[in-house]
């Protein structure tokens, strides 16, 4: 094993430089509007995204929660223009005022890595089997930045340290790392740059639980240390509670809804949201009997063939006649919004979500 190289005064004072030009850089400010994604398929348009719209404050977290399969990672991937070639795009995302959907890979070249980032859900399938690792961060600084391989090198020992990952691993190839290493090393690729905008596409995929709350601690650690912003794409609402300042809850490619972090956990109006917290564990309150863990019935709807009202009704056990017919537009109630027809009623509904039968016998409401 190679040892980490010895820097000189001139490697310190390059390095020192460059780390003041990074430094240097703000936090990015995002806003996503009406952003519709389509793919064309055999069987017709499939629509994975529609209408999606956000804002990431800068030096915030916003977690982007919901199901397998709502469009979430989509979202992601097509802020960072990694979607397929004829992949139907609409809307616009505002990365500091710049609009970055639709950009050419020639036009995105500057933004990728220096501005926006990604942390991969699979570090594996994202990192070249055939270079070690530290070659393959040095190759998106050296991309970006006008330093030597030295500076660049150093630059990753300082990453791996951020991470808690050992200099003179950097010599070594992703296979000789664990799941939980390769992550990290992963996340040490996209701070690199010190980029404005972190994208973290469910970092935790595929690893333990103990190796998850590590991850999740060092990435909320790193959040606190360099106060970059971050959409933090998952489907555990714990994780967004302890990480994030702001949630969008989606649901079959469409926002179900959307606040500060604490209003929505505390007081979703969408029943979705309700049902989603139904579902995940909570310690138990002294004196009180244990909450049973709720799931919600049924499956999401075809986005080949989508329903004609909300999307959520055939699992809702609020439904009416008028949801299955009219498509809910987003409703702001204080500082939270939701696609509901009844958000006036979010009080009565959260009562009646936290019992078992509401859900298994599937009441529609009036």
């Amino acid at each position: 094993m190679a040892p980490a190289r010895t820097r000189s005064p001139a490697l310190a004072r390059d390095l020192a430089r460059l780390d003041e030009r990074l430094s240097a850089k703000p936090a990015a400010h995002l806003k996503v509007n009406g952003l519709s994604i389509g793919y064309s398929t055999l069987r017709g348009r499939f629509h994975a995204v529609e209408d999606v719209s956000f804002e990431v404050r800068a030096g915030t977290n916003l977690g982007l929660v919901g199901e397998s399969g709502c469009g979430k990672s989509t979202v992601v991937k097509a802020l960072m223009g990694l979607l397929p070639e004829f992949t139907g795009i609409s809307g616009e995302a505002l990365l500091d005022g710049q609009n970055i959907l639709g950009l050419s890979d020639a036009q995105l070249e500057p933004i990728r890595w220096n501005r926006i980032s990604l942390i991969t859900q699979s570090a594996m399938n994202s990192l070249d089997p055939v270079y070690c690792i530290g070659d393959q961060i040095c190759e998106a600084i050296l991309a970006h930045e006008k330093v030597g391989k030295a500076v660049a090198w150093a630059r990753a020992e300082e990453m791996f340290a951020l991470v808690g990952l050992p200099a003179e691993r950097l010599y070594e190839f992703p296979h000789q790392f664990s799941g939980g290493m390769r992550q990290r090393a992963v996340i040490a690729m996209a701070l690199a740059l010190n980029a404005g905008m972190l994208l973290a596409d469910e970092p935790t995929t595929a690893l333990d639980p103990i190796m998850q709350s590590q991850i999740m601690s060092r990435i909320r650690g790193i959040h606190e240390h360099m106060r970059r912003s971050m959409i933090l794409v998952t489907h555990d609402i714990a994780v967004v509670a302890e990480t994030c300042e702001a949630v969008v809850v989606m649901y079959a490619g469409k926002v179900a809804e959307s606040g500060p972090t604490a209003d929505v956990l505390e007081r979703p109006l969408h029943p979705y949201t309700m049902g989603l917290q139904n579902a995940f564990p909570r310690l138990p309150v002294r004196g009180q009997p244990r909450q049973p863990l709720i799931s919600i019935p049924g499956t999401v709807p075809n986005l080949l063939l989508p329903p004609s009202g909300c999307r959520f009704a055939s699992r809702c056990p609020f439904a009416t006649d008028l949801c299955r017919t009219t498509a809910p537009q987003l409703h702001t109630v204080g500082a939270q919004s939701a696609a509901c027809h009844y958000t006036e009623r979010a009080d009565e509904f959260r009562a009646a979500a936290a019992r078992p039968e509401t859900w298994r016998n599937m009441r529609v409401g009036a």
